[in-house]
């Protein structure tokens, strides 16, 4: 388990190291990529960070980007600023959109990691490794199910993170570790 100080002082930690990938896991599902986003904001200024997320209609809702005054759907590869960076967004469920982006990124976002962990793919991690130059990569996860396994990614990562809600918001905590559990039961 980790709050939030203890997660931002390791992501800050991260930051200043030679490492190069960090899994960022927990209870708390729509405010992991967001920390990384504030301590990016914090850290470093007019830096190009590439987003990957799950489908590019997503990055205008609130849960995702949204909270920045994104009111329209952006194409791929479109820069927008985010406090004292500059993002560029594409889908990491499709390939062709990561042609759109840049290849040279401070910092890469892929949140949510779901999607790869149900399917086992990797390409769109290995696309960031292989095709990008990008000094920090966060992979971050939506809800953490029992049956992710996250050891795919070992060859990736250098840190794993938890950024769990119990302190913050023990209710919230409870009811996304519920969900994991009744999910996790619908599955056997």
């Amino acid at each position: 388990m980790g709050n939030r100080e203890q997660a931002a002082e390791q992501i800050k930690e991260f930051l200043q190291s030679n490492e190069k990938c960090l899994l960022l896991t927990g209870t708390h599902q729509y405010e992991k990529h967001k920390l990384v986003i504030r301590i990016l904001n914090k850290s470093l200024e007019r830096h190009l960070i590439l987003f990957r997320t799950n489908s590019m209609q997503n990055i205008k809702n609130e849960e995702f980007l949204g909270w920045v005054n994104i009111k329209r759907n952006l194409k791929a590869g479109e820069r927008v600023r985010i406090g004292r960076n500059f993002y560029e967004c594409d889908s990491l469920n499709t390939a062709s959109t990561w042609y759109k982006t840049n290849h040279k990124f401070s910092c890469a976002i892929l949140y949510p990691l779901d999607p790869l962990c149900r399917g086992g793919k990797l390409d769109a991690i290995d696309d960031l490794f292989q095709n990008k130059d990008i000094s920090k990569i966060f992979l971050v996860s939506w809800t953490d199910q029992k049956d992710y396994d996250y050891s795919i990614y070992k060859r990736y990562i250098s840190r794993h993170v938890v950024y769990d809600a119990e302190e913050e918001d023990p209710a919230y905590h409870k009811r996304v570790l519920d969900i994991v559990k009744q999910i996790d039961v619908r599955r056997k």
